[in-house]
Parts: C-alpha cells; structure tokens; sequence
C-alpha cells in the first residue's frame, strides 16, 4: 500500500510531463502502425515513415513516464527529455506544415495547431519544472 501511495505522490508531482509522455508513446504507436502517414517530401518520405523514427517518440516518451515514476528530480534527465520531445515536435510541426503548404492537405492544419500547442507546454515545463534550480 505504500507503494501505492508513493508512486502517486511522484504522478502528482509532474503531471504534464506524464501527460506530455504518454501523448509521445501513443503518437509513437501510432505512426508505427501506420507506414505511409508522411509522403512529403517524397525524397525523404522512406525515412520519416521508418519505425526508428516511431521508436525514437516511443522510447522519448516512456522516458518521460519513467521520469515521472521515478520523482522527477533529476535536473539533467529532465532537460534532455524535454529538449528530445521538442525535437520530435518541431519535426512534425515542418512535416506537417510541408504537406499543407506543399500538397495542400489542409486536413492536418489543426494538428499543426496542437503541435504548436505542446511546444508552448514543453516550454512552460523547461521553464517551470521543480527541477529546475534557479540562481538567486
């Protein structure tokens, strides 16, 4: 039982990283099913649909959710999980946007948008952490 009650305690402590991580894994999940969700740029279009690409946004993820279980406070692992998650992000953010502009699927405007969403809550955690140890 206090087991139990310890691992809430750390889920407590950082919920948008839990959050922000099991967005990353099932998006991760989700383009691993999916072998032909990015056809542009043609060019590059066999590596962005290859499943490293999905396992890195899984592995990134189930870092977060590790992170979380483990307390948070380790400073480090937290930048450098923060700072891999806007790297994926930022990268489907220009993937994204390439096939609005580009082919003009405009049915991907809105996860634009909520990509762009996510980056702003990564930036409030980079930000904001309890990890964070600022100079006074």
């Amino acid at each position: 039982m206090q087991e139990l009650r310890t691992l809430w305690h750390n889920l407590k402590l950082n919920p948008l990283h839990l959050i922000l991580g099991l967005m990353l894994s099932i998006m991760g999940i989700v383009l691993l099913i999916n072998d032909s969700f990015f056809y542009w740029p043609p060019e590059w279009q066999w590596f962005f649909n290859n499943d490293l690409v999905d396992a890195f946004a899984i592995i990134v993820g189930t870092g977060l959710i590790a992170f979380v279980i483990s307390g948070g406070r380790n400073q480090i692992a937290n930048a450098v999980l923060l700072a891999l998650s806007t790297f994926f992000i930022t990268l489907l953010v220009i993937l994204q946007l390439g096939h609005v502009l580009v082919i003009h699927d405009y049915s991907r405007l809105l996860s634009i948008i909520a990509l762009a969403g996510w980056l702003l809550v990564i930036q409030y955690l980079a930000i904001h952490s309890k990890t964070v140890k600022r100079q006074k």
